[in-house]
């Protein structure tokens, strides 16, 4: 995921080449611990080192933790890229850096289904907007956002395995103070959608969402609760894949590969946990409750967000845009 193209373009920010010499093992030790394409270490100087020199520079003229959204389809390779730069963040600027995963923040198993039973039970499943505590993520931001020297507080971690969270002992610890959040998801920054809400886009919503409810229940929340934690953001950062049916191959090879390292990652605890890896069909059929909303995003966030990386079919960067500075 996220490769080089050769045609690729980008910043150039001028650097001592011993940063990235020095860098390389720690770029290769994160990729080994995702069991992610080992070659995406050569993006080193082309794309994580100019990415995280631009951010550094951000940081360092803010006040408190700098919030850097990252969106982008599913399977793009945001986790991947956010735990690089991080690394690269932390032991080439000496910057603070936490990354919070949207993932993290579903709200737990009770109150989704709390929430399913006032709506519709299209909410029982987790991902789109309104299966999210928006108010324990305000908290969350408001805290990094001032945590001070000395200070610890803690991140939540949600567990797909059993649909819920973490206990809290087992949640990230976070030191103060924090230089820069890495905000990533799949739908983070996301705009209310302005029309075709009243027509199914596929045979989920049709057979399932008959009067409209799920749809406009979840343009609302982002236009309210989603829209408010949105605006904490100080810099956005979107990953435009190429088009909307290519989202699906990405997320089948996402899958394809948490099944060949399922041992790897839980190891004895295999037998224990209830982990099942999706059928092609089931994806298919799973990916319905992401169309509507990620097809809204691939045709607005290319104009909304402040760094743009264009993707194509391989997921190779082939045009990186950032902002015109004044």
């Amino acid at each position: 995921m996220f490769k080089q193209h050769n045609q690729y373009n980008y910043v150039h920010m001028s650097r001592p080449d011993s940063l990235s010499h020095r860098l390389r093992f720690e770029v290769e030790q994160t990729l080994s611990s995702l069991y992610a394409d080992s070659s995406l270490v050569d993006l080193l100087d082309s794309l994580y080192l100019p990415f995280s020199s631009w951010v550094n520079k951000k940081a360092s003229a803010g006040q408190g933790a700098l919030f850097v959204g990252v969106g982008g389809a599913q399977g793009c390779g945001k986790t991947t890229f956010c735990s690089v730069v991080r690394r690269v963040l932390h032991k080439g600027f000496d910057l603070n850096c936490v990354l919070l995963s949207l993932d993290d923040l579903y709200s737990t198993r009770y109150d989704r289904l709390k929430f399913a039973n006032k709506t519709t039970n299209l909410f029982s499943v987790r991902g789109v907007p309104g299966t999210h505590d928006i108010e324990l993520a305000m908290i969350l931001f408001e805290r990094l956002k001032s945590l001070k020297e000395g200070e610890v507080m803690r991140l939540p971690c949600f567990d797909k395995s059993i649909d819920d969270r973490k206990a809290v002992h087992l949640w990230q610890e976070v030191q103060g103070p924090v230089d820069v959040v890495l905000f990533e998801g799949w739908c983070v920054g996301a705009p209310p959608m302005k029309e075709g809400l009243n027509h199914p886009i596929n045979s989920l919503e049709e057979e399932l969402d008959t009067d409209g409810l799920w749809r406009k229940t979840m343009n609302q929340r982002l236009a309210q609760d989603y829209k408010e934690l949105f605006s904490k953001i100080d810099l956005m950062v979107w990953m435009q894949a190429p088009h909307y049916d290519v989202v699906y191959e990405w997320r089948n090879k996402q899958e394809r590969m948490l099944e060949s390292h399922l041992h790897d990652i839980h190891g004895i605890l295999l037998d224990t946990i209830d982990l099942k890896v999706m059928s092609e069909a089931e994806l298919k059929r799973f990916m319905q409750y992401y169309e509507r909303l990620t097809r809204h995003l691939l045709a607005v966030m290319p104009d909304q967000a402040d760094v743009l990386f264009t993707l194509n079919e391989a997921q190779e960067v082939i045009k990186t845009r950032y902002p015109t500075e004044h």
